[in-house]
Formats: C-alpha cells, structure tokens, sequence
C-alpha cells in the first residue's frame, strides 16, 4: 500500500509566515501612530495660527481711531480672557518693531506687529510668529 503524502502546512512554515505578518503589522501600526502624531502637530499649529488672528483681527478692529489703543492693550491678558488658552500652557505675546529708529517703536505709522504664540507639543516647547503692519483707518 502506498502512503499517502498529505498536503498542509507544517509547524514550521506556520511559524514563519507568523513571523513575517508580525513585522509588517510592526511597521503598518508605527506607520499609523506617527501619522497620528503628525496630525496632532498639524491641528495644534491651526489652533496657534486661528488664536494669532483673533489677536490681530483685535488689533484691526482697534486701529479705527488711533494706533495707541493697539499699544496701550494688554495682549497677553486679553487672549488669555477670550478663550486663547486651548493649547497646553498657551502663551500669547506681542512685540512692536520700531521702523523709523527713532527709538520708540509705538509711536511709528504703519505700526509693525509680531503676535508670538508659545505652547508645549508633545513634550516638545513649540512657537509660532505672525507679522503685521497696521495703520490708522
């Protein structure tokens, strides 16, 4: 009588082709977990910019009358009253360039404005800088 070959896997080859699988579901679930991350990075820099702009839109809407309004605000105060506060420990500054080197940046027309948001991303201290020139309307 003749013996019959069976025709399956052995041990083996289950065990290797388990092993394969696992390294490409490593490297799919790291693929995932950094495309996350990115995304988190991604919407806290949207967050920083739109916060940026309703300082600025602020300012804007100040600058009808006089550029000295803008400069006797306290920036920091404001933002951190009107709900610019979503990012982990959320900084909001404002610094005036002097453009006409006479020594008092506030007293210049168009008044250079950078709005600076610091916050903590993932562990890591992040900043984002927007610029300005605001004039009397």
């Amino acid at each position: 009588m003749y013996r019959r070959r069976q025709k399956a896997f052995t041990m083996i080859e289950l065990l290797i082709s388990i092993a394969g699988l696992s390294i490409v579901l490593l490297g799919l679930i790291s693929g995932y977990l950094g495309c996350l991350r990115i995304n988190e990075m991604s919407k806290n820099t949207m967050i920083a910019t739109e916060d940026a702009r309703r300082v600025i839109e602020q300012m804007r809407k100040l600058a009808v009358d006089d550029l000295a309004s803008i400069t006797s605000e306290n920036w920091t105060t404001w933002a951190a009253n009107n709900g610019c506060t979503a990012l982990d420990a959320e900084q909001i500054s404002v610094a005036y360039t002097d453009r006409d080197a006479s020594g008092n940046a506030l007293d210049d027309d168009p008044l250079e404005i950078t709005v600076t948001v610091t916050w903590q991303d993932g562990g890591r201290s992040r900043v984002l800088n927007a610029g300005i020139l605001i004039t009397v309307r």
